[in-house]
């Protein structure tokens, strides 16, 4: 039974978020003001702007209304103002295809960036920068730039900024299957959100509660989702902005199946299908027909679930959707060898799913094979099944591998970008100090051509430009030891970065370092605050800053000096310890829970309790060769841990020791599912308990 709900709501949100991201207008303000939030802006133009966005799909008002304004920009317009037209210049040559001239236009923005102090517009051109990439189909290096845009973004002070780099981080993140960061996001453009009060607010809030509600539905948190999509059905009927209506009820019915409320399901699908008649949205019947199919299939009504389907087929037809019709023709096909109608029902599966083999949609093709193979079960026909089945672990196997390549590949694509352009602004400042040596030499040499004549005056010259070439010299030693630092350096904490572990992993594989793990292996123990969100919610961000500054500063107490500690981002820390036991490892994650959680961090005279959940690893692990299960597998695997902690209740450190089977039996689960491989015995785990009398929530 092929259900394709989750899909289409992730596509409608996919397809509706640019739309929405950019219909966040400027906060209600009045002209005379010439600021939002105490950033400078002409607010005439700023109107304009909003003019734009309302006037998206007619082509030629919008294209009038942003040209006219820029058109009137000069250096005397407010530098807020000059990059949110510039950012919206960028994204209407990308949607017209003229990829070459938008990303000219990217770095005219990023240049006015970089020589602005207004954290507003660093972040809007930021994430301009960003979303493009997305678009670009580069998710390895937007995924990486995200810092460049969350730093300048906790700083602003624009709502429509605010919303717009947090939305667009949320997607990022979700792209990644980081969902809790992505709901956090989303949680802060809500933030952004409630400081406007226009006729655009409602619309906004219900965008985002349906986001919020899909995240919460991958996180497998149904209450949450449920509570969240009622919401957001709830302020659709009170603002009369129902047109979204039949998503809402078809997510909400989504969410009810999880919890396996089936009536309560069923009652949301019929009310999905009602407010998609009355808006005349054809295109999502044949969908919600084909999960009334689904429901009834799963109750085994096979006669109610056939009707339901082969009108949903009608509907899929005339409105060309043929991939829908293809999926319908699979569960009409699974229908008829439920009913004994076995051959004719397995070759209609079969020719649904050779549509998509030469669509070449893998992952639709490995879904349909698991269900293919449970027919052929049913029929009785286990060699077919089995070859089945084999197939669909192919080809799950291949999609992963995929997947991993494709993102290493762009990884690698950013690190090696970012690389020449350190080395080029390094190229650049050396070239203007050899310039500045180039000058002093040249009036050295004069002033000996003069020594005969002032020999005083001239010694004099010469002991002046003899400091000026050295001080010269001191200034280029110093911004070459600077510009090597600061690019390996978190700017709030001053802890290692990501970077500077991509450095040091990189070199431990060149020099060919290869510890046993018997006695003198490396260990990885990844750290996350617990509800840190909390902290920032109550007591503000800077608290929170305060917070990641004290703990920094008590983990490097934890940290021997051939150990590496490093941000690894948000309030995550990761540190990478040298030559440690299984003991060590444990004792190490045991301190790192007192250290945290011994006393509160003290901000304005309040108290703030901090504990931490953590998960930890040997490298290499369990024997296995590092070019098999690389850090970044094994970093992998201390973050599922990590959150197995986080699942059991937070500050405690969770630990993978041992492996029972061989790694290539346990290679998918461990890279996927924790939980899978510790109820299958495969692997065992060390929990270590933090200090309980301090365990308190923010």
């Amino acid at each position: 039974m092929k259900n394709k709900n989750k899909k289409w709501v992730n596509y409608c949100l996919a397809a509706s978020a640019f739309f929405l991201l950019v219909s966040f207008g400027s906060v209600s303000a009045q002209p005379s003001t010439e600021n939002i939030n105490g950033v400078p802006v002409n607010m005439a133009m700023e109107e304009q702007l909003d003019d734009y966005l309302n006037s998206l799909g007619e082509e030629e008002d919008s294209r009038a209304i942003l040209f006219n304004v820029l058109e009137n920009i000069s250096p005397k317009t407010p530098v807020a103002t000059r990059a949110r037209a510039k950012s919206y210049e960028v994204s209407w040559y990308y949607y017209e295809g003229e990829t070459e001239l938008a990303f000219e236009k990217l770095d005219e923005l990023l240049a006015l960036a970089e020589n602005s102090e207004i954290s507003d517009v660093k972040a809007e051109a930021q994430a301009t920068r960003v979303e493009i990439l997305q678009m670009e189909g580069k998710y390895g290096e937007a995924f990486l730039l995200l810092n460049d845009v969350e730093i300048p973004l906790s700083n602003a002070r624009m709502p429509r900024v605010r919303y717009y780099g947090h939305n667009l981080i949320s997607r990022v993140y979700a792209d990644w299957n980081r969902y809790d960061d992505a709901l956090r996001h989303l949680l802060l453009a809500q933030d952004a959100v409630n400081e406007t009060n226009n006729e655009r607010t409602p619309i906004r809030q219900q965008y985002l509660d349906y986001s919020i509600a899909i995240i919460q539905s991958e996180l497998k948190n149904w209450e949450g989702s449920l509570k969240t999509i009622n919401k957001a059905i709830q302020s659709a009927k009170q603002n009369e902005l129902e047109y979204d209506l039949p998503d809402f009820y078809l997510h909400k019915s989504y969410v009810e199946a999880g919890m396996d409320e089936r009536e309560a399901s069923l009652v949301s699908l019929r009310k999905a299908y009602q407010a998609a008649v009355k808006d005349e949205r054809e295109y999502l019947l044949p969908v919600i027909l084909n999960n009334f199919g689904d429901h009834y299939m799963s109750e085994k009504k096979w006669e109610e679930a056939r009707s339901h389907l082969r009108e949903a087929l009608e509907l899929a037809e005339e409105v060309e959707d043929i991939w829908m019709a293809q999926t319908i023709h699979f569960n009409l096909g699974f229908i008829d060898v439920h009913q004994g109608n076995t051959e004719v029902g397995l070759e209609e599966m079969r020719e649904a799913l050779e549509f998509y083999r030469e669509e070449d949609i893998k992952t639709e093709v490995e879904g349909l094979l698991g269900e293919l193979a449970e027919a052929y079960e049913l029929a009785g026909q286990h060699q077919k099944q089995a070859e089945t089945l084999k197939q669909q672990m192919e080809l799950m196997e291949e999609l992963y591998q995929s997947d991993q390549q494709q993102n290493l590949a762009n990884l690698q694509q950013l690190y090696e970008s970012k690389d020449k352009e350190q080395q080029i602004e390094l190229l650049e400042r050396q070239n203007e100090l050899k310039q500045q040596l180039l000058e002093i030499n040249e009036q050295r040499n004069l002033i000996w051509l003069l020594l005969g004549i002032v020999a005083v005056f001239a010694a004099l010259f010469v002991f002046l430009m003899y400091r000026k070439a050295r001080r010269a010299n001191l200034r280029l030693k110093e911004a070459n030891n600077l510009l090597a630092d600061q690019s390996r350096r978190d700017p709030l904490t001053g802890l290692w970065n990501r970077r500077a572990l991509q450095e040091e992993m990189e070199a431990r594989k060149q020099h060919g370092e290869r510890r046993e793990a018997a006695a003198h292996s490396d260990g990885l123990i990844l750290l996350d605050i617990d509800f840190f969100k909390r902290i920032n919610d109550k007591y503000g961000h800077a608290a929170g800053d305060k917070v990641l500054i004290e703990i920094s500063q008590r983990l490097q107490k934890e940290c021997r000096a051939s150990d590496k500690l490093i941000r690894w981002g948000g309030e995550e820390f990761l540190f990478l310890v040298r030559n440690v036991s299984s003991a060590d490892l444990e004792e190490m994650s045991e301190r790192i829970l007192k250290a945290i959680a011994k006393e509160p961090v003290v901000y304005e005279g309040q108290e703030i309790f901090v504990t931490t959940t953590i998960g930890f690893i040997r490298l290499p692990f369990a024997d296995i060769p590092e070019h098999e299960m690389d850090w970044e597998k094994v970093l992998q695997v201390a973050d599922m841990a990590l959150y197995t902690g986080k699942a059991h209740g937070r500050n405690r450190a969770c630990g993978v020791t041992d492996l029972y089977v061989e790694y290539g039996t346990a290679r998918s689960v461990l890279e996927s599912d924790l939980s899978e491989a510790l109820n299958k015995n495969w692997i065992s785990m060390v929990t270590i308990e933090g200090p309980e009398s301090l365990n308190r929530t923010v």
